[in-house]
């Protein structure tokens, strides 16, 4: 766990960092939701880490579409069945066994983590702390949940280590005032690297 000394908190993206979801998100996307939408050639970066509410406020504000885009979210997170990112597991357990805090801070609603928890008993305990979309005042990429998790850990942002793959996500981490770890699994190395103190393909590499 080589981390910088002061790290005594990890905080945990949850898609696209600890379970492997996005590439079925990106399909659920194309398919489904950007017919509906205006093109728009940058959806992709601007929508994967913020919460479903911020998502309809923003691109779909009518109450019929928000019903609709509502109604295909329910249908396809009923069928989720991802697998962990490499490597994350076990991380996740070496972390927990290694005395570091944990939090779990997800634009996930509570009823997709129900859905989540029933999938892979004994995930939601390895997290000191949860923080969902339904807790959230503001999506990312403000800091308020990263911040919040903060404080429900009484560790100071300062000693606290972010695990994040979205651009929304690493932008949040860094104005929490937090250590970065930016996975590559959503987007390219390249393009999280400028928003990351680190950047690691899965949780195989050495950190």
């Amino acid at each position: 766990m080589s981390l910088p000394e002061n790290i005594t908190a990890l905080l945990f993206d949850m898609d696209g960092v600890l379970l492997d979801t996005e590439t079925a998100y990106t399909e659920f996307w194309k398919d489904k939701l950007l017919p509906l939408l205006p093109e728009d050639d940058d959806i992709f970066s601007k929508v994967k880490g913020a919460t479903l509410k911020d998502i309809l406020d923003r691109y779909f504000p009518s109450p019929e579409m928000k019903e609709k885009v509502i109604s295909l979210v329910d249908e396809f997170e009923s069928r989720m069945a991802p697998e962990y990112i490499p490597g994350a597991s076990d991380y996740l357990s070496k972390a927990v066994r290694a005395g570091y805090k944990t939090a779990l801070v997800t634009s996930s609603s509570n009823k997709k983590m129900k859905k989540i928890y029933s999938l892979y008993p004994g995930f939601k305990e390895q997290f000191d702390v949860t923080v969902t979309a339904d807790d959230m005042i503001r999506s990312k990429p403000d800091p308020y949940c990263y911040l919040l998790a903060a404080e429900k850990l009484n560790v100071p942002p300062a000693r606290c280590c972010v695990f994040e793959d979205s651009i929304l996500g690493l932008k949040a981490g860094k104005s929490a005032g937090m250590y970065v770890v930016g996975l590559a699994t959503t987007n390219p190395e390249e393009m999280i690297k400028p928003l990351a103190d680190k950047v690691i393909n899965d949780f195989t590499e050495e950190l």
